[in-house]
């Protein structure tokens, strides 16, 4: 797994390496693409419900590169707290293809998690496999995913996660949110949870070009699981803001 991955993050940062000279070199942007980043901070950085970055803040940011004919890559990371004393970094490498059939947006992208600094017996790293379809009516903007991977984090085999959201424009700038997704994980007992059901609402709003948000989730994992204590998987609230470039 290990193997591929690298070879998966070398193709990534060889692109976007090849993209930056490009513009250097002064190619057009309909030739070259678009390029895209953002940073962000938030209160706490939680994965599917899941808290990663100790119950602490995170920061948070990434950079991506768009082609006009759909395919696009990009990296993105922040700092994570497992409390192991290794892992305190998540870097991801993803790349794709993204399009528009009768008005659905379709997207099927390969994503790599990577954790540096993590020890090769903890078997953090991971690929999965996504499919994404999404839908705009008006003020609303629908979207459904499906993720998989035949070895999850930490070694726990099998996993497929599915997930449904909604964004709802209403005025003013402001958008409320609402996502309730479902994971499956082949070894439970090793990956530390049972398969679950996680679901947010939140809010956002763009003042002096910040993206500023608020929200809450939670899970329906119990306070314990296999006699541990289920720490940072029950409701919190997020708060985030960000910025585009």
């Amino acid at each position: 797994m290990k193997k591929y991955l690298s070879i998966f993050m070398l193709a990534v940062l060889s692109i976007v390496s090849i993209s930056l000279n490009s513009v250097k070199a002064g190619e057009t942007s309909a030739q070259f693409g678009s390029i895209s980043g953002n940073v962000g901070f938030v209160s706490e950085y939680r994965y599917r419900g899941l808290d990663q970055s100790g119950e602490e803040p995170a920061l948070q940011g990434g950079l991506d590169w768009s082609h006009n004919s759909g395919f696009y890559v990009g990296t993105w990371a922040s700092n994570v707290d497992f409390n192991d004393n290794n892992s305190t970094l998540e870097v991801d490498f993803y790349g794709g293809y993204a399009t528009e059939l009768s008005g659905v947006s379709l997207d099927l992208s390969v994503i790599g998690y990577t954790y540096p600094g993590a020890l090769d017996s903890s078997n953090y790293d991971f690929v999965e496999y996504a499919f994404a379809a999404g839908y705009e009516n008006g003020p609303a903007a629908f979207s459904a995913s499906i993720n998989y991977t035949d070895d999850f984090f930490g070694a726990s085999g099998q996993s497929t996660y599915y997930q449904g959201g909604i964004d709802y424009e209403l005025g003013s700038g402001i958008t409320a949110s609402g996502h309730v997704g479902r994971q499956l994980v082949e070894k439970n007992t090793t990956y530390g949870s049972p398969d679950y059901t996680d679901w947010s609402v939140g809010l956002s709003y763009t003042l002096m070009g910040l993206d500023l948000s608020v929200q809450y989730l939670d899970t329906d994992i119990g306070s314990t699981y296999n006699g541990s204590t289920q720490a940072g998987k029950d409701n919190t609230a997020i708060f985030g803001v960000s910025k585009s470039f």
